[in-house]
């Protein structure tokens, strides 16, 4: 009776805790538009690539800074222990022709305060390279696109892999549970001394080597879905719930295969064709630098003279001057350095158009192999759709002829496995095509479409 008592509460205990709720993680629904999304805001690439954009923004206003006027202010301090001799003519002091009287200017110790103003009037170099600047902000715009061109293709990669690893792991799962009713029907039937030992052993061998093909998905899934997280920013213990229009794998394909290649258009021949009429434009720079140019300035100044190193003392004097002028440069021979610096310029333009033309070729090979490849895909994938439609059927006919005991054990285990790598080939192909429609909107560079 005295054991009741404390078994009784520990009863209810145990009923009470089975009766809480259980809390379950959370599953976060993820499609691929909002995978890239995240990974666009995530990827430190993109966020590197217009940080130097703003890094562009004011290199070009301190390249503009050079038409405003440059106000420059100084100070000189100098002490002269010995001032220096200057001869004077001795007819200023009535003394004969032809003599000269030493004397000595100035003071041991000279403060002067100078502010300078110079605007450039004409600069033919300058000036030309002002539409560089434009240019630049082109390129700096091309090189974000094309690092989010790469992420989304990245990102877009990842997220078919773990889908395709996911459907493998479902079809293998299937095929497990196909085998586990084939096992229970082979035993009933070794019970029953229909069958013998050895048939449950080889639907054993098999299902073992299902289990162990099902546990080598369960890590490359692991490893993906740890990839995308990462690229998406997000935690790596957070699950996730992948989904995707997977069931007509190929109902769009006709507007993929009407997808046409604009070789200008594509963000790799936009660099190219910026940064050729970048190199023209500092050329041209590059020989205005041999053509005059022309400052104007103004000048004031204080100057004070004194004994001692007390220069503000009120009793002592300060001497201003004040100027305006222009300065003209004339370059007359500089060892033809603007020469060969412009021949640099017109050697890498050189280069430039080379990989220009060798991009357009390249670019239209890319496309017609990966709107080939985009073909073969999907003729494969309908003829795999076809086959697993076939070995679905055989293998449900010997199942039924299995249970009547007109087919073998062989049999049906033959169909079984090929039931299985015909649902393998097809979930492989399935995302095979859609990684062939992928490789052609980067070719094609249309990677946004998929935003």
């Amino acid at each position: 009776m005295k054991s009741m008592v404390f078994i009784l509460p520990s009863l209810l205990l145990v009923g009470a805790l089975l009766a809480q709720p259980s809390t379950s993680p959370v599953i976060r629904p993820l499609a691929l538009d909002e995978s890239i999304r995240l990974a666009l805001d995530n990827s430190a690439q993109v966020r590197k690539s217009k940080i130097d954009r703003q890094i562009l923004e004011r290199r070009v206003k301190e390249a503009r800074s050079e038409g405003f006027p440059q106000i420059t202010a100084g100070v000189n301090l100098d002490y002269w222990p010995l001032l220096p001799t200057q001869l004077l003519e001795g007819e200023l002091f009535n003394l004969p022709e032809g003599t000269y009287v030493p004397t000595q200017f100035g003071r041991s110790w000279q403060l002067a305060g100078t502010v300078t103003l110079e605007q450039n009037l004409i600069n033919e170099s300058a000036r030309r390279n002002v539409p560089a600047l434009k240019t630049t902000r082109g390129i700096s715009d091309l090189l974000i696109e094309r690092s989010e061109d790469e992420v989304i293709y990245t990102t877009a990669t990842v997220f078919y892999q773990t889908l395709q690893t996911e459907q493998l792991l479902r079809a293998v799962d299937a095929n497990l549970l196909k085998l586990e009713a084939l096992q229970g029907m082979a035993q009933l039937q070794l019970d029953n001394g229909y069958a013998v030992p050895t048939d449950v052993k080889r639907i054993r061998v098999a299902k073992t080597n299902l289990e162990t093909q099902r546990q080598n998905l369960l890590t490359g899934i692991s490893s993906l879905r740890q990839t995308l997280l990462f690229l998406c920013g997000l935690s790596l213990d957070e699950a996730l719930d992948l989904s995707a229009e997977i069931g007509a794998p190929a109902a769009d394909s006709s507007r993929w295969q009407n997808l046409t290649l604009d070789p200008q258009t594509t963000t790799e021949s936009r660099l190219l064709a910026d940064n050729l009429e970048l190199l023209r434009i500092q050329r041209r720079s590059a020989i205005a630098e041999a053509l005059p140019s022309l400052k104007g300035y103004v000048l004031i100044s204080a100057q004070g003279f004194r004994p001692d190193i007390n220069f503000f003392d009120i009793d002592r004097r300060w001497y201003g001057a004040a100027g305006a002028g222009v300065r003209l440069k004339i370059p007359i021979f500089d060892g033809f350095r603007v020469r060969n610096k412009a021949l640099v310029y017109k050697l890498e333009e050189q280069k430039l158009e080379e990989d220009h033309r060798q991009l357009k070729n390249a670019k239209a090979l890319e496309f017609r192999q990966a709107r080939e490849q985009l073909g073969t895909s999907l003729r494969t994938l309908r003829s795999q759709t076809d086959n697993v439609a076939l070995a679905r059927e055989i293998t449900e006919k010997l199942v039924l002829q299995y249970k009547e005991g007109v087919a073998s054990l062989t049999d049906l285990l033959n169909a079984q496995t090929a039931l299985s790598e015909a649902e393998t080939n097809y979930w492989q192909q399935v995302f095979s095509y859609k990684l062939s429609v992928l490789k052609l909107l980067k070719t094609a560079g249309q990677l946004e479409l998929l935003k």
